[in-house]
């Protein structure tokens, strides 16, 4: 594994265990739950700058981050929770809608977008299969969603903590393996041609792409 992302996983890792802990007695870490449910998306957004060549608003809009945290300091130490709820939930949300709306008509499933680079073409069988694939992680990342916003709702913080911090990622990573055994079931044919790396190297390189390709064979 190259070093930079063992690197980035360890941190990110470590992120959200000490994101559980500081969740577990929030008002005795409140200063330090404030900091880390900002870090993301203050993170972003200065990569977002950076990639789109706006170095010069990084600078003034940090200023008005940090004035706009001064005013609101109070509301921040007792409702951080939130920030950490929006950003789960919405991520969850927003990976549905980027699988989902790839289902609409006119537009190529983004599961047979990324097999299309992987196999130069999709066929009939491979086709009608990423049709399938791409409703599943639409509706596994629509229940991820539901399950997120029930627990932080209905539940004890720490529930919704536990569900959010230590196990979406698990499991996650338990439907990418669920999806491949059954690819390698549904497809026998192409077995020898399916790498599990492959997926995430050919989606690395759709989002690259200047446009991407999200029409097609449907």
């Amino acid at each position: 594994m190259n070093f930079k992302v063992l690197l980035v996983a360890l941190l990110f890792g470590a992120y959200l265990l000490v994101s559980h802990c500081v969740l577990a007695d929030p008002v005795q870490h409140a200063q330090l739950g404030v900091a880390l449910a900002l870090a993301p998306p203050l993170i972003a957004l200065v990569l977002f700058c950076l990639a789109s060549g706006w170095h010069r608003l990084i600078a003034p809009l940090m200023a008005g981050v940090v004035v706009l945290i001064w005013q609101t300091s109070a509301w921040l130490s007792t409702h951080f929770s939130w920030l950490y709820f929006l950003q789960d939930a919405g991520t969850q949300l927003c990976l549905a809608l980027m699988f989902g709306r790839t289902l609409l008509a006119g537009q190529r499933p983004l599961c047979g977008q990324i097999a299309a680079l992987i196999h130069g073409g999709l066929d009939a069988a491979l086709a009608r299969y990423t049709r399938r694939a791409t409703k599943a992680w639409t509706g596994f990342f629509l229940a991820m969603f539901t399950v997120s916003s029930l627990l932080f709702l209905f539940a004890p913080l720490t529930a919704w903590s536990a569900f959010s911090n230590l196990l979406v990622l698990p499991l996650t990573g338990l439907m990418f393996v669920a999806e491949y055994a059954v690819r390698l079931h549904c497809l026998p044919q192409r077995r020898s041609e399916m790498r599990f790396t492959d997926t995430f190297r050919a989606y690395s390189a759709l989002q690259r792409s200047p446009a991407g390709d999200t029409t097609g064979e449907r």
